[in-house]
């Protein structure tokens, strides 16, 4: 039991100088092509490697799976407002007293987006349709809201270690639409955010006493530290429009990496998506009079 408490105090001491093992990265925006009254809606599915410390001693990374949903509307020709959620089921390694164990862990994160087309390079008729696509150019910044929650049951006894993070960030990026044709685009984007981050850190601890028990456990008081760190993200995205009679419709498959301050490995996401567009510049028919 001391050695456990003596191993926990050096975690919560690593929480409170900032190794924090758990920071997940939002998926970059979906949309930025934006037309007056049109709507996006993105479903993405999610895995994600998660970075380890510079001072880790872990072996394996935290992996989580997960889901994005993110709505996007215009509401001029090249400006509009993106809004996401995403959830994430963690798996955290451990290691203690020589002991490996993997334990379960949660993070959500939510945003809004606004996106200015720099270049627009979609052109559509009065009906809607697609008659022309060119190179899109689009600048965005927003604030994004992290939270994750780790906790290890029974550590000592029946007493509970916990770790909550809250982080908010303000993102900062470019992304670019480069077409292959009308059914294919390649998405690539790089991102810059600032974030400060909040650990709340339960550890259970004891008293020590110069009589019998000698020692009591106790579960231990919220302890809360913050800090500032820095985070880019670049990556690319492979849009596809598999129907041609069905273009609102479009799947997406990409990879992010992040590199995060005070992280010796960045994150790794996977994703793919699902998108829908509906609004009045939609029209049901194929791409354009012509295609090329």
């Amino acid at each position: 039991m001391l050695a456990g408490s003596l191993l926990l105090a050096a975690s919560a001491k690593a929480q409170d100088e900032g190794g924090i093992s758990l920071k997940p990265t939002p998926p970059p925006i979906s949309c930025l092509d934006f037309f007056k009254g049109t709507s996006q809606f993105t479903f993405t599915g999610i895995y994600m490697k998660l970075g380890l410390p510079e001072d880790s001693e872990m072996d394996e990374s935290p992996t989580g799976k997960g889901f994005n949903f993110e709505m996007s509307r215009g509401f001029a020709d090249g400006f509009g407002l993106a809004s996401h959620f995403m959830f994430l089921g963690l798996n955290i390694p451990t290691k203690i007293n020589n002991v490996e164990k993997d334990y379960p862990a949660s993070a959500m994160a939510m945003g809004a987006t606004m996106v200015l087309d720099l270049k627009k390079g979609e052109k559509r008729d009065i009906a809607g349709e697609i008659i022309d696509k060119k190179t899109t150019l689009a600048v965005f910044t927003g604030f994004d809201f992290i939270g994750t929650d780790f906790e290890m049951e029974n550590i000592i006894e029946d007493e509970d270690f916990s770790v909550k993070t809250m982080e908010g960030s303000l993102p900062l990026g470019l992304v670019a639409d480069i077409p292959l044709g009308y059914y294919v685009s390649l998405v690539p984007f790089g991102r810059f955010a600032w974030s400060k981050t909040t650990v709340t850190t339960i550890m259970p601890y004891y008293i020590y006493l110069p009589a019998p028990p000698y020692l009591i456990l106790m579960p231990g008081l919220p302890d809360d530290s913050s800090y500032t760190s820095t985070r880019f993200d670049y990556g690319m995205d492979i849009d596809l429009r598999l129907f041609r009679n069905a273009p609102e419709w479009k799947i997406s498959v990409g990879t992010v990496l992040s590199q995060v301050e005070g992280m010796a490995d960045g994150n790794l996401i996977i994703m793919a998506s699902v998108k829908k567009e509906w609004g009045k510049h939609y029209s049901s028919t194929s791409f354009g009079p012509k295609l090329h």
